[in-house]
């Protein structure tokens, strides 16, 4: 399968080196990126994490969207002036960045958190925040995404 899934804690070392769950490491190599990734700003308070052929794609989405839209412009500049290529070391350790780990609160832990073509980071009690209300509504959600 080469979508992501699962959900993982891990710590940050004083380097910002995290280890990126083995699962999601075995979809990367899957999907020949098991070296480089790309993490950007995302929504709802995580980090969006793509391979560098999924960002591309993403990229596509956003090329393709109307410029003259003020939303087109700002979403565009955040989205493209945020994003870091990230190398992932041979013992599967990811560098966060700074500023990134700065736009979501990210201090000792990451919560990875694999939505198909992409993994999220979060700051583990956003993290949990988030799908308490989540799984209050996924009945409804799925009758939403399965109309």
């Amino acid at each position: 399968m080469n979508l992501f899934t699962g959900c993982y804690t891990h710590a940050i070392d004083a380097k910002n080196r995290v280890s990126v769950p083995r699962k999601m490491v075995e979809t990367l190599r899957r999907l020949d990126s098991a070296s480089e990734v790309v993490v950007t700003t995302g929504l709802d308070g995580c980090l969006f994490l793509y391979t560098p052929d999924g960002f591309a794609q993403l990229g596509e989405a956003v090329e393709s969207s109307p410029m003259g839209e003020q939303g087109t412009r700002d979403f565009s500049r955040t989205f493209y002036s945020s994003a870091e290529p990230c190398s992932i070391d041979r013992n599967g350790r990811l560098l966060l960045p700074e500023s990134l780990k700065a736009v979501v609160g990210l201090d000792d832990k990451v919560v990875f958190a694999g939505v198909g073509r992409r993994v999220e980071l979060w700051e583990p009690k956003a993290w949990a925040a988030r799908m308490n209300g989540a799984r209050d509504d996924y009945e409804q959600q799925a009758k939403e995404v399965f109309r």
